[in-house]
């Protein structure tokens, strides 16, 4: 259970500090486009944790892991590939294992939508701000999402004057990274603005086989934007990017069965110690990762008398290659991955923004979204010593599994969405705001799905390993959707300094085809849907030195998208007869108890998680703490013309699953863990430079991000750790 007596104590201590003291500093008003438009954090019915560009500096924000770390809400973890990354708020969503599954908690750059997660976990260059909005979210942004939206907003072009900066990191693990970024006008209503990044690092899993050291890091991405004020009403933006990615990627620990151990010793290998934190592993196979991925947007905004009207039109294509020693031994067992997977998208957002009258404007919008994913390749291959290891557990093993098996896939799936949304928000006395939004969805799924098996084994019952582990299939598949979506939210001023506010809301996530597994009559499933209740009160307090926002939540899922693992241990499959509920309390708070003291933290407590029907009914939700919470403290103090400044961050995850399968397939102590992470850093800095030194996980807290049910098969289980103790230097310049 949390240690909440400290963090109880440190905000009382805030509360007194900042009551006790006579004080001029207060806090800055944090200013949020969650809303579509820029309104104060504090002034807004809607649950946001928004970090702004000086906070991603200070915590040493790189990627969403990170946001994650200074949100409780928010869960994100990867297991083979960036692509598989599970983002959760409020312990609902799912990895997007499989490519027909779409994300429930949306990721939008500069307000285009990510169509998959995956696109986002690379690195964050050039961030003005990052906003996690909670519960769903469809009334105002194109795409649906029913869990929750991460927002991320670059910097804009600079039509006033040249800037921008120069930061070199290095760090252990041979971190090298450089970034920067420069922005400056071309003329009176023309200026451009160019950023981008380089980072590489060596692996944290030592590996003692015939392959590199698991997690290594060449990755780079160049971004570009040009801005043109055509007149005093009209800007066009062009925003082009580039990602390349090249990762020893992501290396797992494991457990060994003692019968593998003993085939080890046969074949002269090391036995494997058994000891899944030592980041020691020995694989005769490569974790490779790569990706290239290409973007662009136009966004055109046109603002007159009457209203404002904003397009926003966007293309991106990317392909990405995976491989991952499924045995994660230097036997030649299995090899997991060897695709080649592809999309592309495409989409066209309207939004036309107006007042009825002084106490009343609405939003309406139209999105049209087209997006087409490929896998092409060999899922997976069982090697020369699958029979030596696999009549081990089970001699009839003899006559399902052969060397050279295989399961090779051509998928392709293809969706295309048309949607129109909006709100209207009405003032309707000085202190009581009413706010309604309805969506209409209509979206229309193809999908082309070929497995192949390949196997020389005699087969039982007419079946095979790989036939059982992947059903054979050559059909084609379509369906379509209608979804009608709608939010009641309502604000009332108790004060200047405090606000109460409600809401209900519903969201839904499309269903699909489910590519990995089952009969062709199994293989759809349906949407899912969410029904979502708030309430809850944002609070400044001590002369603005003090804020404190509060918001309990209720939410039912219908038709739950699960991702339950293989009862032999290999792959998930998605089906959708769940149900979920969860409920609880997310708290934040901000304060300045002393001019040069910011304190900042958010404890989420999640009352109800539990899946309440469906395969794995009675269960918790994977990933879902009772009890999560981080605690920032930043110390200013002069020095030398400047200001040094000392940060600490932690954050903590109470008990929690770390793995989507069926309780009879896990081992409770092993797939039961909780997460404490310290990071600090300690700078100094003026107008132009900054430099520091810092350092995450501090405690090199041993922590698995994923646990796998053991393979029935080989008696492996995989642990997919997060990083260990990382520490550097980071040298920044601006102009």
């Amino acid at each position: 259970m949390i240690k909440m007596k400290p963090l109880a104590s440190a905000l009382a201590l805030t509360v007194y500090s900042t009551g006790a003291l006579a004080q001029t500093a207060t806090l800055e008003e944090v200013i949020v486009t969650a809303t579509k438009r820029a309104e104060s954090l504090q002034d807004i019915g809607v649950t946001v944790n928004a970090f702004s560009s000086e906070t991603i500096q200070d915590a040493g924000i790189n990627d969403v892991g990170d946001v994650a770390v200074l949100t409780p809400s928010l869960n994100v973890n990867a297991s083979a590939n960036p692509f598989t990354s599970r983002l959760t708020i409020r312990g609902i969503g799912t990895s997007q294992t499989d490519p027909a599954l779409e994300p429930s908690v949306g990721f939008f750059v500069d307000d285009v939508f990510m169509g998959r997660s995956g696109l986002g976990m690379s690195d964050l260059v050039d961030v003005e701000r990052i906003e996690v909005l909670q519960g769903p979210q469809g009334t105002l942004y194109g795409k649906n999402t029913n869990a929750g939206a991460i927002s991320v907003i670059t910097r804009a072009p600079n039509m006033e004057e040249f800037e921008g900066f120069v930061e070199v990191s290095a760090g252990n693990y041979d971190l090298q990274k450089l970034t920067a970024a420069a922005s400056g006008p071309l003329s009176d209503s023309l200026a451009y603005r160019l950023s981008g990044s380089a980072n590489q690092v060596n692996g944290y899993y030592d590996n003692g086989g015939t392959q590199e050291d698991f997690n290594e890091s060449d990755d780079w991405n160049l971004q570009g934007k040009l801005l043109w004020e055509a007149s005093d009403n009209t800007s066009i933006l062009l925003n082009m990017s580039h990602v390349d990615r090249d990762q020893i990627c992501c290396g797992a620990e494991s457990t060994q069965a003692e019968e593998v151990n003993n085939v080890l010793e046969l074949q002269e290998f090391a036995r494997d110690k058994n000891d899944p934190y030592d980041r020691e592993v020995a694989t005769d196979a490569p974790a490779s990762f790569e990706m290239e991925s290409d973007s662009a947007s136009l966004t055109i905004d046109y603002d007159n008398d009457w209203g404002a009207l904003k397009s926003i039109t966007a293309w991106n294509d990317h392909e990405y290659t995976t491989t991952f020693d499924g045995d994660a031994s230097e036997l030649d067992v299995l090899v997991s991955g060897g695709d080649t997977f592809t999309g592309e998208s495409i989409s066209q957002e309207f939004r036309f923004t107006s007042e009825i009258n002084d106490q009343a404007d609405y939003m309406l919008g139209l999105f049209y979204y087209d997006q087409t994913i490929t896998r092409d390749g060999q899922a997976a291959r069982f090697g020369d010593d699958i029979l030596l290891v696999a009549t081990q557990f089970n001699p009839a093993a003899f006559f399902l599994v052969a060397p050279g098996d295989s399961i090779n896939t051509d998928h392709k799936f293809e969706t295309e969405t048309l949607a129109v949304f909006g709100q209207v928000n009405w003032q309707v006395t000085d202190n009581l705001g009413i706010t309604a939004g309805l969506r209409w969805n209509d979206e229309e799924k193809n999908a082309d799905i070929l497995s192949v098996n390949h196997s020389s084994a005699p087969g039982l019952g007419g079946l095979t390993l790989v036939d059982i582990t992947s059903t054979p299939i050559d059909e084609k598949f379509d369906r379509s959707s209608t979804n009608t979506d709608w939010l009641l939210r309502a604000t009332y001023d108790l004060s200047q300094e405090t606000m109460l506010f409600a809401s209900a809301s519903t969201g839904s996530k499309s269903g699909g085809f489910n590519g990995s597994s089952g009969a062709a009559e199994e293989r759809e499933f349906d949407d899912e849907t969410t029904m979502s209740y708030e309430m809850g009160i944002k609070s400044t307090l001590a002369d603005s030195r003090l804020r404190i926002n509060a918001t309990v939540f209720y939410t039912e899922v219908e038709d739950y998208q699960q991702q339950v693992q293989n009862s032999q241990g290999l792959g998930t499959v998605v089906a959708s007869v769940g149900e979920i509920k969860t409920s609880g309390l997310d708290l934040q708070f901000e304060a300045l108890p002393l001019p040069n003291l910011m304190l900042s933290g958010g404890v989420m407590y999640m009352h109800d998680y539990e899946i309440t029907e469906g395969p794995t009914e009675g269960q918790d939700l994977p990933f879902t703490a009772e009890y999560s919470a981080n605690l920032a403290a930043t110390l200013f103090l002069p020095v030398a013309e400047g200001r040094g400044y000392l940060r600490f961050d932690y954050s903590y995850m109470d008990d929690h699953l770390t793995n989507p399968a069926n309780y009879d397939q896990i081992i409770a102590s092993r797939d039961i863990q909780d997460r404490t992470l310290v990071n600090a850093k300690l700078g100094w800095r003026n107008d132009n430079w900054n430099l520091s030194v810092w350092g995450k996980n501090l405690t090199d807290e041993d922590y698995a991000n994923q646990t796998t049910a053991t393979n029935a098969l080989i008696g492996r289980d995989l642990y997919f750790l997060s990083a260990p103790r990382t520490y550097g230097a980071t040298l920044r310049y601006d102009f």
